[in-house]
């Protein structure tokens, strides 16, 4: 008998409309699920692209070496750069530049655009932004002046993964390999500088890290994570054993 009953409402027209519901509800419940992971894995890429690496530790002084040791062993990829503005000559004409100084390992998310394409700074050589070449009538294979050193152009920059927006950057970009900057003279002791170090790895690599670092960290540092958010000195005696007049990033 209660074969029969549940036979008879199974088939009933309103019970069946019922299931229809329940299972466009489940299937749309899982394609949502679906979409939010691909979407949250996208913005991660963008997120990484953007910063050129998964962490970026901020500093307006070089770190110790056994900061990125620690890293290397920790199984992540550490990149360098140093950006300070120097003053850069085509003959007898000066113009300003922001320099941005990297290693050969960048970028180590997203692309360099130069033209041509594929370039990135070598030791020797230079990329300079198109306005910069307006600015000083230079082309392609010309030599331009940096302080001290004189280096080749080859080619343009045309677009940084990690250029993000600085509405206080007025000079054009010079980028150069972190091999020539001693040879510039233009970074001494009190000089305004920033050093950006870039880090990428696994998420249980960057956890490890991330804890043996932040008690180290004083008020000159900025440890930056792919959401923007920024972790500052974990250790208030760092904040009196670090507190020299450096300027921040």
């Amino acid at each position: 008998m209660i074969a029969r009953w549940f036979w008879r409402e199974w088939r009933s027209p309103s019970l069946l409309i019922v299931w229809l519901a329940l299972s466009l509800a489940v299937a749309c419940v899982l394609a949502l699920g679906s979409i939010s992971d691909r979407m949250e894995k996208g913005l991660s890429q963008q997120s990484r692209e953007f910063m050129a690496g998964d962490r970026t530790l901020r500093s307006s002084r070089e770190v110790p070496a056994e900061w990125i040791a620690q890293a290397r062993k920790s199984g992540l990829t550490v990149g360098e750069q140093l950006s300070f503005a120097t003053m850069t000559f085509a003959g007898d004409t000066p113009q300003l530049a922001d320099v941005k100084a990297v290693d050969d390992r960048y970028p180590l998310y997203g692309t360099l655009e130069t033209q041509p394409p594929g370039l990135k700074p070598q030791a020797g050589s230079v990329l300079l932004a198109p306005r910069l070449m307006a600015l000083l009538n230079l082309k392609t294979g010309d030599t331009i002046d940096v302080g001290d050193a004189t280096l080749r152009i080859a080619g343009e920059v045309i677009q940084e993964p990690d250029a993000g927006f600085n509405p206080f950057q007025m000079a054009p970009r010079l980028m150069m390999n972190m091999a020539d900057v001693a040879k510039t003279g233009a970074v001494q002791p009190g000089s305004r500088v920033a050093w950006r170090y870039k880090f990428a790895g696994d998420a249980e690599q960057l956890a490890n890290y991330e804890q043996w670092l932040l008690p180290k960290l004083g008020p000159e540092h900025r440890w930056i994570g792919l959401d923007q958010t920024t972790a500052r000195w974990a250790n208030p005696s760092n904040a009196r054993s670090n507190s020299c007049c450096y300027p921040r990033c």
